[in-house]
């Protein structure tokens, strides 16, 4: 095979290929591994993660609708991050107010010029309400159920968390349409 793409590594995993875990683990493991072991990790909390991010990886790629925004090495990357840092936050090694900080000090790896589509977000996310940016973060990168969201954030019922959560995506699609001038 010539070149090897993005577009090509996702296909050759739809089809269950073994060459293409083998290209995911070279080309895209160190960077994990590096990542993870700055931020109070070892080899093997970074083979673990790894692991578990390929995992969401294939169940993503598998879906009829999904579109690679980004690049694979950014995309398997955030996913890596966003299960190291929900378990360091389930270990308490960090708490949940903590989780922003850690966020911004993250380096994501470099990409072309243009912004990808998780620099973009988090750029939104920033100038949203701090109080959004939690209720997002919990229920889209966290995957919080929302009965434990509404203990948390003391809504009376489903229908207040919703309203919120509502609300917190107008904001955030506020921040998207200012920034394209829309």
């Amino acid at each position: 095979m010539g070149i090897v793409t993005d577009n090509n590594i996702v296909e050759e995993l739809k089809s269950e290929d073994s060459e293409a875990y083998e290209r995911l683990y070279k080309y895209y493991f160190p960077t994990i591994l590096s990542f993870i072991k700055r931020n109070k990790g070892n080899e093997a909390d970074a083979e673990d993660i790894f692991q578990e991010a390929v995992l969401v990886l294939l169940q993503k790629i598998r879906q009829p609708n999904f579109i690679l925004t980004s690049g694979l090495k950014t995309y398997l990357f955030a996913i890596a991050k966003n299960l190291w840092l929900k378990q360091l936050r389930d270990k308490k090694v960090i708490s949940s107010n903590n989780i922003e900080s850690w966020q911004n000090d993250v380096e994501l790896p470099h990409e072309a010029s243009e912004k990808s589509l998780d620099q973009k977000l988090s750029e939104w996310l920033k100038r949203i309400t701090e109080n959004c940016q939690k209720i997002l973060i919990a229920i889209f990168f966290y995957k919080e159920p929302m009965d434990n969201l509404i203990k948390k954030m003391g809504w009376k019922n489903k229908h207040t968390g919703a309203n919120q959560q509502y609300k917190c995506i107008q904001q955030l699609k506020k921040q998207k349409a200012i920034e394209e001038g829309i």
